[in-house]
């Protein structure tokens, strides 16, 4: 299967199950918001037992026992609002919501929900489902993600059983089409591995890709520096250069009154061009 074909409402159901035993109950330590070219990386740092770092992009999440990129040096706004809400709170539930891509994740008083869909989408509401915040605030007839609103899920497929079923199962509707839906999710249990190392390669590529792009680009900010460093030093030596050459071309010019300046300077001779003498070295003025 390849890792990063496109993600059904039964990967999510997996997905679900495997956070419930990792962060549930767990005690959210510390959140970063990481702004990406494509999409976004959100770091919940979930502490239970041990340390745990949770990942959460536009396209699925995962929990790793590594940092795997830096943190940012200022939180943005958005990371600030969920530090003020969710910061030291309890972990108290990972449920999926409607069969779909979408996750929640309960504290005693708030709910994050993660949309996995279209460009993905991170919502933070009060326990009556009220939106405080959103990553990315959208409105649609029916449904608006903004502060003060209600959170809405998106309506469901509404017909035959067939169409719902396909969307949840995905890839692996045609081994299950023909049996009813609980029997389907069993029958795909032993995929259980497969999907999570879906998600797991998901996350590890994306970010690896995007600390390989963060290297290069801190290499080609070094070399720039290092190539505008040496067009100065380039500039400073012509203007050296100019200013030897200007120097010859006065020493040329005024060699016979330099050659007999310095004769009566060799042999103590008054000469009134002669302002003082310091060692080996004669200053004039001609």
């Amino acid at each position: 299967m390849e890792p990063f074909r496109k993600t059904c409402g039964f990967d999510f159901y997996i997905l679900c199950r495997k956070l419930k035993d990792e962060i549930s109950n767990g005690r959210i330590e510390k959140i970063y918001y990481i702004k990406r070219e494509e999409g976004y990386v959100i770091k919940f740092v979930v502490h239970k037992q041990d340390k745990k770092i949770f990942f959460i992009t536009n396209k699925g999440a995962f929990v790793h026992a590594n940092a795997l990129i830096e943190n940012p040096q200022m939180p943005s706004t958005f990371a600030m609002v969920l530090r003020k809400y969710l910061e030291n709170k309890f972990i108290s539930e990972v449920s999926q919501c409607n069969n779909d891509k979408i996750l929640s994740i309960k504290t005693t008083n708030h709910i994050i929900y993660l949309e996995f869909f279209g460009s993905g989408n991170v919502v933070l509401c009060d326990n009556g489902n009220k939106i405080i915040d959103a990553l990315v605030k959208r409105e649609w007839k029916g449904r608006a993600i903004k502060p003060g609103e209600i959170y809405k899920f998106p309506e469901n497929i509404q017909g035959e059983m067939a169409k719902m079923l396909k969307m949840f199962f995905g890839a692996y509707y045609p081994s299950v089409k023909d049996v009813e839906f609980e029997e389907g999710v069993k029958i795909l249990e032993n995929k259980e591995g497969e999907i999570l190392e879906m998600f797991k390669n998901l996350i590890e590529g994306n970010l690896r890709r995007d600390y390989e792009n963060e290297k290069i680009e801190k290499d080609l900010k070094k070399l720039e520096f290092v190539a505008e460093q040496q067009r100065k030093r380039t500039e400073e030596l012509g203007e050296e250069a100019l200013a030897y050459i200007k120097t010859g071309d006065e020493i040329y010019q005024n060699f016979n009154i330099i050659e007999e300046i310095l004769e009566n300077a060799k042999n103590k001779r008054p000469d009134s061009r002669i302002k003082r003498i310091e060692g080996t070295n004669v200053v004039v003025e001609i």
